[in-house]
């Protein structure tokens, strides 16, 4: 229903953009909840050895992802500068090749 007024549209929908129930991220609340609820069932020493197993055997999955928690990702840069000049200045006849 994206991109419709409305205004525009006979059918009857509760999705109309706005707050609604379960859309968005979740609250810093929920967030700490599933946190206490994971601390709570799972041994985090246990996961750490696992981790710690998997990283020995050379896997290459669990490496990267203890070091994008313990490391961090590196700062991604975009360069948005540009060296040299670029003439914008055409005409239609200089990008298509018509035939005579």
């Amino acid at each position: 229903m994206s991109g419709k007024k409305k205004e525009d549209c006979n059918v009857t929908s509760s999705n109309w953009g706005g707050k609604r129930k379960g859309a968005g991220r979740p609250t810093n609340g929920e967030v700490i909840n599933v946190r206490q609820i994971m601390d709570d069932h799972i041994d985090v020493n246990i996961v750490m050895q696992k981790l710690l197993e998997r990283i020995e055997s050379g896997d290459h999955r669990a490496i990267e992802l203890f070091m994008k928690y313990r490391a961090g990702l590196p700062k991604q840069e975009i360069d948005l500068n540009t060296s040299g000049e670029m003439d914008i200045n055409f005409t239609l006849k200089n990008i298509i090749d018509f035939d005579e």
